[in-house]
């Protein structure tokens, strides 16, 4: 076995010591205590103070809008986390994927919205010696996929080109991309200036709106694509025609769920006006006690006891409500941009709602309606990164590019490719990072990525990922992600502890995670 590959067995040396040992000698092992003490933190600070109880989902950080919006936040900086983590354990680093980020929203952000051209300059002489254009391709309108081909062409050739000039200039790699953070930041302020006309740094000058969400164009019957809110708000003849000619069976099941819906919300506001009522004679009766006055102790008791209030009654479900529902079920025309901006696992949060009773918001109403699909490539992406990393030989040429450079080179290792390779997956990363966002929103925006370079990199080391390169695993990356996701919304649930307190605790946890990620590198490969 050459000595490259040796530096990469790292699970060949843990098979050689106890299970427990091993367990304690992985890099993931500190992150995920840290990780687990996140989770016990905002699981308890996040109950609200009227509620005793210790269980963690009955806290607004776990329920299911907690789980949804702490996830995408997650998942969000998980993805860019992986293209920065491959490149530091290669031993190189991108510090442009934040501005990489801006670029690649306002590209897709610019296409869908005004369309795609490549024009050809040449010098006209009729009328005169003049500058004119020929138009070699022209697309308007611009499809989500096209819109994302378009901007892979222009952010994967950028993050090739970073990573050649890496390789043959010996440049350090921190050089060149935080070169590339300030080229591409510019260049996105600038073109997003000119297409909005707004020469000047005014407001809204370096952003993209009034893109077309095409995440909710569906295919209507009689009407073709129509967006589904612009469905909703037909003339309500047509829209209970369209709940006339449903199925008996549709319209039964969503009827049921309409007026589940409808008595949960009227059941709600009922108990909120009880509470507000009852409130103020609560609060008189702790002052006749403080008083000691017997009489209005037992008067205002016995005015608690007799309170009533009219119950709400339940919403009446219509054919206009059914045919607004059953528009809310059709899928969307165009399932590359729900795949980047939509929702996945909605049957397991109607579950949640009806009838398990846990995805319920105060006025009876559902929670929310299932995870962002960034979880769902973030898992792919983590799953494709493991298999590489860690089960194939390209796996073994970037442990081994970032182990011990020379030695790569001298058992044949690409380290060249690799590192070329890393930086474009990198540039991939923070592209579907910014189609993530785009067809989220609908908006794009220059600033979008600023300093998520640096979280990215944060996730890794917290993550066990090595500074110096060649030692670190897709498991630590994820924690890392987690762990930078759960502090934010944990220190933000502690009373009396100001929320950006969180950004001292990751300050601390860096730095300790750098020495002991060294530690035990030192540990299992030796001081080298």
């Amino acid at each position: 076995m050459n000595s490259a590959t040796e530096v990469r067995q790292e699970s060949d040396r843990h098979a050689t010591k106890k299970p427990f040992a091993a367990i304690f000698s992985r890099p993931e092992i500190g992150p995920i205590g840290v990780m687990l003490l996140l989770f016990g933190m905002l699981g308890y600070f996040s109950i609200p103070a009227a509620e005793d109880t210790w269980n963690p989902f009955a806290g607004e950080g776990f329920n299911a809008l907690g789980i949804r919006n702490n996830l995408r936040v997650i998942s969000q900086l998980g993805i860019i986390s992986l293209g920065a983590g491959l490149l530091i354990i290669a031993g190189e680093f991108d510090l442009s994927i934040g501005s990489m980020i801006g670029f690649a929203g306002a590209c897709m952000a610019m296409t869908l919205r005004w369309g795609f051209a490549i024009l050809i300059p040449y010098i006209s002489f009729d009328g005169g010696i003049h500058l004119e254009f020929f138009t070699l391709i022209s697309l308007d309108p611009v499809t989500p996929i096209t819109a994302i081909f378009i901007t892979l062409c222009f952010t994967l050739t950028f993050g090739w080109l970073q990573g050649f000039i890496v390789v043959k200039t010996g440049l350090p790699s921190f050089i060149v991309t935080l070169g590339g953070l300030f080229f591409l930041r510019g260049l996105t302020e600038v073109s997003l200036r000119a297409f909005n006309k707004k020469p000047n740094q005014s407001a809204g000058s370096t952003t993209v709106t009034e893109i077309p969400d095409i995440k909710n164009i569906i295919n209507l019957p009689g009407h073709g694509e129509i967006e589904r809110q612009a469905a909703k708000m037909l003339p309500e003849t047509e829209l209970s025609d369209l709940a006339k000619s449903l199925p008996a069976d549709l319209v039964a099941k969503i009827t049921e769920r309409l007026e589940y819906t409808a008595q949960r919300v009227a059941d709600a506001k009922t108990g909120i006006m009880e509470a507000k009522g009852v409130k103020p004679l609560e609060n008189a009766l702790e002052n006749a006690i403080n008083s000691k006055n017997e009489y209005m102790i037992n008067a205002i008791k016995d005015k608690i006891a007799n309170f009533k209030i009219n119950p709400v009654p339940p919403k009446d479900v219509t054919e206009v409500d059914i045919a607004k529902a059953y528009l809310d079920t059709l899928p969307s025309v165009n399932q590359v941009a729900n795949f980047f901006g939509g929702d996945i696992l909605e049957p397991v949060f109607d579950w949640l709602y009806f009838p398990v009773d846990w995805n319920v918001n105060n006025f009876g109403n559902q929670f929310a309606p299932g995870l962002y699909s960034c979880v769902m490539i973030w898992v792919l992406l983590s799953m494709i990164c493991y298999i590489v990393l860690s089960r194939t030989q390209a796996g073994n040429w970037i442990y081994s590019t970032g182990g011990n450079l020379s030695a790569a080179q001298a058992n044949g290792v690409p380290t060249n490719k690799v590192k070329i390779s890393l930086f474009v997956f990198s540039a991939f990363c923070a592209t579907v990072f910014a189609a993530c966002q785009v067809f989220e929103v609908n908006t794009a925006d220059a600033a979008k990525g600023n300093l998520k370079e640096l979280e990215a990199i944060a996730a890794a080391v917290i993550g066990g990922i090595v500074m110096t390169g060649g030692f670190g695993t897709i498991l630590g990356i994820i924690v890392g992600a987690f762990i930078f996701g759960l502090a934010k919304e944990a220190f933000f649930y502690i009373p009396g502890i100001d929320g950006s307190f969180y950004r001292v605790f990751l300050g601390g946890v860096i730095v300790l995670s750098a020495m002991l990620n060294e530690n035990i590198r030192k540990r299992i490969m030796g001081n080298i």
